[in-house]
Order: C-alpha cells, then structure tokens, then sequence
C-alpha cells in the first residue's frame, strides 16, 4: 500500500513539474525587435567592421574615426567625426542572400552594394552582399 501511494505522489509530482516548466516556457517574453525599417529608423554608432580577404577588424579606436548612421523614412545620413559624409536614398527590399535564403535588405541610391541587416537588442548588423566584403556591427543612441 505504501508503495502503492509513493508512485502516486511521483506520478502527481511529475506532472506538477512538467506544469510549471509550461508555464515558465510560455511566461518567458522573447526580445523581438525585428529587423524591420521602423526598428532601422534611430542613428546608430558605429562599434566595429569586419571581413574582408584578410579578416581585418576596425574599430572607431583602431581608425581614430566615430561613425554614425541616420535612417530616416527612406534616407539614411553618414557622419564621420561629426561631419556629414554622405546622404542617400534607400529602400528595404527582400532579395535573396548571397549568405542562402531571403533576406531584408537595404538597397542604396545611388548605386552601392546591397547590405542585409539584422536587429538584435539594440544592435544594427548590416552585412555587404558580396564576396569578401564586410559585416559592421552599430549600437543604437
């Protein structure tokens, strides 16, 4: 009989173990900022840039340069050290990825090599659609 009650309370305990591991996984908000261009829309400060043949990494120390990105609606803005470099369209476009599937895209104008880009936490990872180019990765302010 005292055999008989101990699988019952085991058996009881795994199901109240397995209830509460559910409700954990469904409880749990996951960060979901998607790369999309109303998450791309903020100036971002520019961390590092990498790839190339040789896989040489830049950063604002290494180049003694502080870059930062302004997208607007449908015009993203370069700075360097303050300055403006660079103004130009873009659009965001999905197109197929060098890298294997579609991606999100920002397509420039004029012309310049497409970029995917991904958001994640805070952080703006755009990525050269060619061979041996470059990933810079960017904080937002």
């Amino acid at each position: 009989m005292a055999n008989r009650n101990r699988i019952k309370l085991t058996v009881i305990m795994k199901k109240i173990i397995f209830l509460i591991l559910i409700s954990f996984l469904f409880s749990c908000e996951r960060n979901s900022e998607d790369s999309t261009s109303e998450n791309l829309i903020a100036k971002w400060n520019w961390i590092k840039s990498s790839g190339g043949i040789d896989g040489k990494v830049e950063t604002p120390f290494s180049t003694g340069k502080n870059i930062v990105l302004e997208f607007s609606q449908n015009k993203v803005k370069t700075y360097e050290n303050g300055i403006l470099k660079s103004e130009k369209n873009y659009s965001i476009q999905n197109k197929n990825s060098i890298m294997g599937g579609q991606k999100q895209m920002v397509i420039y104008e004029p012309y310049q090599p497409d970029q995917s880009f991904l958001i994640e936490n805070n952080k703006l990872f755009l990525s050269d659609e060619c061979y041996d180019c470059h990933q810079s990765e960017y904080i937002k302010q």
